[in-house]
This record gives structure tokens, C-alpha cells and sequence, in this order.
């Protein structure tokens, strides 16, 4: 879901389902990763994404995105020729420092209070 940038963010920031629920979106971005809240919580983007069913086993599972409610999405039209390259290798270039902190630190994702569905 980072094939296309979302205009309703800036440059080439990603967002963060769930950004408010628990500590992890805010530590990967104090790492480097260009991550934000999502913005658009009346579309239920934490409870529709494929990671929510181990969110509900207590996992801190969340989504990192720039899917911007495009009208190609999942229709034959979106195609390899909409992808925005540049787009892509710029959030992966950002995503990487800070997931190698995250997979070499004794950090822990947590909860929130209230944010574990």
C-alpha cells in the first residue's frame, strides 16, 4: 500500500493505522521513519487491515501506508503503469534505518491504555 503517495499528506510521509493506539508509530518516527497519524479514522483503516486479527490477540500490529483512497484500487486499472517508483524507494529508503532499529533495540511495542481492541 505504498505503490502511490497520498495527497493528503506531505511529501513522501507514510501514515499509521492505529497511530494513537499504542507507542509504536511514534518511536519508529523519532527513529527516522517520515510517519504520521492517519487521518482519516472514519475509514477504519486499523479494524480493515489484514494485521487486525493478531491486533485482536493482543499483538501490536499496525499498518504503514500512503494509500490514498484512489479509485483504481483493487480494480483492473490499477496497474504496474500508476505505480510512483520514486515514491516507493523513498518510504523504503526512510523505513529501513528505523526497522533495523527496532529489530536490533529491546524496544517492545506497547498498547496505549484503551488502545488494544
Amino acid at each position: 500500500m505504498i505503490g502511490r503517495p497520498d495527497p493528503k499528506y506531505p511529501g513522501d510521509s507514510l501514515w499509521f493505522s492505529g497511530w494513537e493506539r499504542s507507542n509504536l508509530g511514534p518511536t519508529l518516527a523519532a527513529h527516522g521513519a517520515k510517519l504520521v497519524a492517519d487521518a482519516r479514522p472514519s475509514e477504519h483503516f486499523f479494524q480493515r487491515s489484514d494485521n487486525y486479527v493478531l491486533a485482536k490477540k493482543g499483538v501490536v500490529a499496525q499498518t504503514a501506508s500512503s494509500y490514498g483512497l484512489h479509485s483504481d484500487y483493487h480494480r483492473p486499472t490499477d496497474d504496474l503503469a500508476h505505480i510512483d517508483f520514486p515514491h516507493m524507494t523513498a518510504v523504503i529508503s526512510f523505513l529501513i534505518p528505523a526497522i533495523e532499529w527496532l529489530a536490533n533495540s529491546k524496544f517492545k511495542p506497547e498498547w496505549k491504555p484503551g488502545g488494544k481492541p
